[in-house]
């Protein structure tokens, strides 16, 4: 009979454990989609750790294990956990409380207890409060904490507070509290079941243990500090209670989650090519809301840090809103304000595009430009686009078979890569710089003359006496905005003004002249005989390597390739300004020099490792000689020129994101300058 009881008890607390880690699993669901058996399995190890360590410390076994299968770590289990156990202390403060009402002499230590139970809950109440609805002196108390460690350990910090603060929330806002307290009273019920039949063993064994006395036991304040085993007759029987229970409910969770993987695989191995094309399976159609989705250190360390330390709300919810509902695979992030993503988004495989803050208006022109032209030359395809407060995002698909022309160049020959080059530059003349384009240019007017003609401000190609004053040009104001200020903010940086003053640089082992004769040359004067001729037309102005994508030849992508990321923002849209762009990558090595993490100045010296390649060399001669055959001396030196402008429109964008290694870019405009003036 007592073997019966005792078996009764602990199916009892196996089916309580297990409603207990679904009500975890509730808590999780809004987030993504994890296995219950994987709520069973560190429910079970953190209990039979709490057998043997004291203040229930077998939790953060628990948070450890959900969390390792939860793509939002440990610190979103952490969170479930907490919650659960907050849950179930102020559950057994009211029954405390309750039984010290009725019986206040039942089970020992209980009036002790109801006080302790009901002061933690009000306690825990109170920071849950503070903690979910965080003002200002509370992020700036955590923000005050995390600054007193390391970078690596701040930014950790940073993540595990803001994911607490954040599941709180979403937990107190989003929970389906009906079935919340449904779970809670079937999980209690079968609880209070077991403790009552474990009494009936203990008592049929000789013991004098009531219901309230096991209830006791188990929960009073005086065990907070212990393990279970705590040595004694009554404590042989419960430690066996509790740890077959537990360990019981650990072997089965094993077991089914192995069965369940197995199965798995073997179905991923029978279907693993239809996986591969449809970017199918349990994986991937799982629905994954990340609490902080960025992929970037810094781009988290942005974003935490404006959250700890400012009040700017929109700018929160745009970083969140931007990938909540995506899985990241990789992030494609270049030069720029704008974060790119290779994503899934049910099911499908996506590259998205986003800005949260002052940029968030230029992307959406982007798309704007992108639709207008979608039809004239090859562009992607814009799946979504979402603008909000301060936010802006679209979705492009992965076009199978999709190649960055970086990685197409260095797998191809020289001449199949140089025709893809060739494509572009006709395209766009033929479909984006327009017939009437090229008849002034070949008539040698001027952008000068364009611009009063035709009197066009969609571009701000007009004369601008608007706003500058009578005789004032597109060129006059690239001039001053995009040339003679960018100078004047390289020269007003600390860290380049030592390299600045040099009249001769040396770049690895090469002698080249130096800032001063660059600036000498870039005058307002000379730069606007440079440009005088140059035809104004819609442009891309943005066509470096990396916004080139190569695809399989199709019906939409005739020529095998398209073009992603326009720059909507130009003063001056000079078509020479896209030729140069291109230049900038194969002339200059822009990809390779993005590449650089670390450069040594030393004086006039500046040394870093030049990766720049055979294939680049080779592709940069042969698309030069193709433009000298299209264009004339006139129009090849301003190309040139646009080229060093290119380099220092960079240059305030790397000294602002990427200080350490700006000294890079400047020898990359520096090298460029050598060649051309």
């Amino acid at each position: 009979m007592s073997l019966f009881l005792f078996v009764t008890a602990i199916i009892l607390l196996i089916a309580g454990h297990m409603v207990k880690a679904g009500r975890q699993k509730l808590f999780a669901d809004f987030y993504e989609d994890v296995k219950p058996v994987v709520f069973n399995e560190g429910l079970a190890a953190g209990y039979l750790v709490n057998l043997v360590v004291p203040f229930r410390l077998g939790d953060l076994l628990r948070a450890f294990i959900v969390g390792r299968r939860m793509r939002n770590g440990f610190s979103f289990a952490f969170a479930t956990v907490v919650v659960d156990r907050i849950l179930d202390v102020v559950v057994v403060g009211f029954i405390y409380l309750a039984l010290y009402i009725v019986s206040p002499s039942v089970g020992f230590d209980t009036g002790r207890s109801a006080f302790f139970y009901m002061l933690l809950s009000l306690v825990a109440l109170i920071l849950i409060a503070a903690v979910t609805f965080a003002r200002r002196g509370v992020k700036k108390v955590i923000r005050f904490f995390t600054g007193i460690f390391n970078e690596k350990i701040e930014l950790t910090l940073m993540f595990f507070f803001w994911s607490i603060i954040t599941a709180f929330r979403d937990m107190a806002v989003k929970m389906a509290k009906r079935r919340l307290a449904l779970y809670t009273l079937i999980m209690w019920g079968l609880y209070i079941a077991s403790y009552y039949v474990i009494s009936l063993v203990l008592r049929g064994m000789g013991g004098d243990a009531s219901l309230m006395y096991v209830f006791s036991y188990l929960f009073s304040s005086s065990s907070i500090d212990k393990g279970t085993l705590t040595g004694g007759y009554i404590d042989t029987v419960m430690v066996a209670y509790l740890a077959i229970s537990a360990g019981l409910l650990l072997v089965i969770s094993i077991v089914f989650d192995i069965a369940v993987r197995k199965k798995r695989g073997t179905a991923a191995g029978d279907d693993a090519v239809a996986d591969t094309c449809e970017n199918s399976g349990d994986e991937v159609t799982e629905k994954t809301l990340m609490l902080l989705p960025q992929v970037h250190e810094a781009d988290r360390r942005t974003f935490l840090e404006n959250y700890f330390e400012a009040d700017r709300t929109s700018y929160v919810r745009g970083y969140l809103e931007a990938n909540n509902d995506i899985q990241i695979i990789s992030d494609y992030s270049a030069g720029s304000n704008a974060t790119t993503l290779l994503a899934i988004k049910d099911g499908r495989t996506i590259f998205r595009k986003y800005v949260v803050g002052s940029d968030a208006d230029k992307l959406h022109d982007q798309v704007e430009w992108i639709r207008r032209y979608g039809e004239q030359l090859p562009l992607p395809e814009i799946l979504e686009e979402k603008k909000e407060e301060g936010m802006t995002l679209y979705d492009m698909p992965a076009v199978t078979g999709g190649m960055g022309f970086f990685e197409y160049i260095h797998t191809n020959p020289v001449d199949q890569s140089l025709g893809i080059l060739k494509k572009v530059c006709e395209k766009l003349e033929q479909g984006l710089y327009g017939v009437s384009g090229m008849q002034e240019a070949e008539n040698g007017v001027s952008v000068e003359d364009s611009a009063e003609k035709t009197g066009d401000t969609e571009s701000g190609r007009s004369s601008r006496s608007d706003s500058a004053g009578a005789g004032i040009t597109a060129v006059d104001i690239y001039i001053e905005e995009k040339v003679l200020k960018n100078i004047k903010l390289i020269e007003e940086n600390h860290r380049l003004s030592e390299l600045l003053k040099y009249e001769e640089v040396v770049i690895n082992g090469r002698r080249v002249k130096g800032f001063p004769e660059l600036k000498r040359q870039m005058s307002r004067e000379s730069l606007k005989e440079v440009f005088a001729s140059d035809v104004e037309s819609p442009i891309h102005g943005d066509v470096t390597v990396e916004n080139i994508v190569t695809v399989p030849v199709s019906d939409r992508y005739p020529d095998g390739y398209y073009l992603i990321d326009p720059n909507t923002g130009n003063i001056l849209d000079s078509r020479y300004i896209d030729i140069a762009k291109i230049l900038q990558s194969l002339h200059g090595g822009y990809e390779f020099l993005m590449r650089t993490e670390r450069c040594r100045v030393s004086g006039n010296e500046i040394q870093f490792m030049s990766g720049m390649s055979k294939a680049y060399r080779d592709l940069y001669r042969g698309y030069r000689a193709y433009l000298e055959s299209r264009y004339d001396e006139k129009a090849m030196r301003s190309i040139r020129y646009h080229e060093m402008v290119n380099w220092l429109r960079l240059m305030p964008y790397k000294l602002e994101k990427n200080p350490q290694t700006a000294a890079v870019f400047l020898a990359g405009l520096l090298l460029t300058a050598e060649d051309i003036i």
